[in-house]
């Protein structure tokens, strides 16, 4: 017997309900037999009907069935019922089926009552949660709002001064290099937030094979050292010389975990203070740490801190930055190898420190080089005399890739549809085409497969860049377009756009055969 099932009296024991129960039918004999000739048979099953009722609604099914038990035995044991055998039956068997009816009937009342009540529950926390989402996603359109406009408002800002003339050679430098870490910012913001989405629907996938983690975290280091240097932050790192700690992964996904790391720990670092991290081999494992001088994770939130667009302190007043999604994608990539990670404070609430495990993969017989950064502008290689076909739906973008590629020696036409690309396919002869991945009226990457099918007396079987605004590019069309196509995440270097260009016509390679 469920204490519900008691209703209203859900906490008075199950012996306590039974007792109540016959307490009544006990109450309406002794008030039979101190009546006299005032109640009849027929009253007196009327009355223990209504004690059935009332057991039934005030101690529960259970009592009430006992009540009516009770009462047809007793009924029928009584000396009256002998005068009348044939109508005191009828009057039992009549009040017996009276009580199990009252007693059905209440407890399908009482359990249309509990169901309501447990909607009505269920429709309020439904009610709560949406107006916490709603709250959630106003903070978070909030915050994204603030984090893209920041950057912007520098740039802005810097190129109005720029554009003036009026600024000396040193102050010019700096806003250029404010407005180049500014873009950066915003692009990286931007990819996080992609990476983030793949991984909500299962899509965020690994290009693997065997790379050495070392070369990850010295590539990660250096991409984060600017930010720290800018902070007043010192980095110290602690790397295995000779180890060569390869791993089962992506290289670009592993160095994107430690530079995540470094970046919230300088973001969380006073000016001043110390970023410091170490890569060591554990048994089977290479265990990254990354730890800081800040103040430390609160011990409330350290249960939430990988938990998807959440942060310490959401309220705009917050001193650092950021969206919220970075470390809740460490965990992500960090787990899609194979691994894992853990928070804590270092000591005495100073400090805050990260420990990735990856599982290591000591038989693996060969190990990728991580890929190089790529050379500075000046020295990637000439595209003298090659004609290039761009294709892009924003003008903007046409005319930077025109400029860009005619300052290293190219002959450039733009088309801004399919149509008008493929035209110009055939009239022109271009050497090289440099397409978006998304055009008007036609997907570009259909384009850029065509170009291999077509013959080439009509400007076809010519090799392909396509430009791509998605973080990362599905691998299968990534092996797909390679080697004579490749795609390329915007936005683009200059240098390494011309540097593709090279390697897919061949300059590159003859460029070095010269130099060698």
């Amino acid at each position: 017997m469920s204490p519900a099932d008691a209703y209203p009296f859900r906490t008075l024991p199950a012996p306590l309900r039974f007792a109540v129960s016959l307490v009544a039918v006990g109450a309406v004999f002794v008030v039979d037999r101190s009546s006299g000739s005032v109640i009849d048979d027929g009253s007196l099953f009327l009355l223990l009907a209504t004690a059935v009722m009332a057991s039934a609604w005030l101690a529960g099914t259970g009592p009430a069935l006992a009540a009516t038990v009770t009462g047809a035995l007793v009924a029928a044991w009584q000396p009256e019922a002998a005068w009348n055998v044939r109508a005191t039956g009828t009057h039992l068997a009549l009040f017996v089926v009276q009580g199990l009816l009252l007693t059905a009937l209440v407890s399908e009342l009482r359990r249309a009552r509990r169901v309501a009540e447990l909607q009505a529950h269920e429709a309020q926390v439904a009610r709560s949660e949406t107006e916490s989402a709603g709250r959630m996603k106003d903070e978070f359109l909030a915050t994204i709002s603030h984090e893209l406009r920041t950057p912007l408002n520098s740039v802005l800002g810097w190129l109005h001064l720029l554009r003036t003339g009026k600024l000396d050679s040193t102050t010019s430098a700096r806003g250029l290099e404010a407005i180049e870490r500014n873009v950066r910012l915003q692009a990286q913001l931007t990819g996080d937030l992609l990476d983030v989405s793949k991984a909500l629907t299962g899509q965020l996938r690994l290009d693997s094979r065997a790379v050495s983690l070392v070369e990850a975290v010295r590539q990660a280091i250096a991409a984060a050292t600017p930010a720290a240097k800018a902070k007043g932050v010192l980095v110290t790192s602690e790397l295995p010389d000779t180890a060569l700690l390869a791993v089962l992964g992506d290289p670009a996904r592993l160095r994107q975990v430690a530079w995540h790391l470094l970046s919230n720990a300088i973001k969380f670092t006073p000016r001043g203070g110390t970023v410091g991290l170490t890569l060591e081999q554990s048994g089977d494992s290479a265990v990254l740490t990354v730890s800081d001088s800040g103040p430390g994770i609160d011990p409330e939130f350290l249960p939430r801190i990988f938990d998807r667009f959440t942060q310490e302190d959401p309220s705009p007043t917050r001193t650092a930055g950021g969206l919220g999604v970075g470390l809740s994608l460490v965990r992500d990539l960090v787990e899609l190898h194979g691994g894992e990670i853990r928070a804590r404070t270092r000591h005495r609430s100073h400090g805050a420190m990260f420990t990735a495990r990856f599982p290591l993969q000591p038989g693996a017989s060969e190990v990728r080089e991580m890929p190089v950064p790529p050379l500075p502008f000046p020295t990637s290689a000439p595209l003298d005399g090659l004609r290039v076909l761009v294709l892009d739906q924003d003008a903007d973008g046409r005319e930077l890739l025109r400029t860009v590629l005619q300052q290293r020696g190219a002959l450039v036409r733009t088309a801004a549809t399919v149509a008008e690309a493929l035209e110009t396919l055939e009239a022109w002869r271009p050497d090289v085409l440099v397409s978006d991945s998304v055009a008007p009226e036609h997907d570009a990457y259909a384009l850029v497969g065509k170009v291999l099918t077509l013959e080439a007396d009509r400007g076809g079987r010519i090799p392909a860049a396509a430009l791509t605004a998605w973080s990362r590019v599905d691998q299968r069309v990534r092996r797909m377009l390679e080697p004579v196509q490749t795609v390329l995440a915007k936005p683009i270097e200059p240098a390494v756009l011309t540097a593709e260009i090279a390697r897919l016509t061949g300059r590159e390679r003859r460029r070095v055969a010269r130099s060698s």
